[in-house]
């Protein structure tokens, strides 16, 4: 219990700082099929839960490269 404490006291200076901030997240068009796609979902609705604006941008690096 003390480390979630710990933790929770450390993190929330940056939670505070970044509530009601817009972020963008790019992700590969092939992200849907990702291993890993249900984790990243899971990290976004926690920073969503946390105040944090979330705009997801699909497919979108050869639009940015360019």
């Amino acid at each position: 219990m003390h480390n979630y404490v710990t933790w929770l006291r450390d993190s929330s200076p940056y939670i505070n700082s970044h509530r009601d901030r817009t972020f963008v997240v790019m992700l590969p068009g092939d992200g849907l099929e990702h291993p890993n796609f249900a984790n990243i979902v899971h990290d976004l609705v926690l920073l969503h839960s946390l105040g944090v604006r979330l705009v997801l941008a699909f497919g979108s690096r050869p639009q940015i490269e360019a």
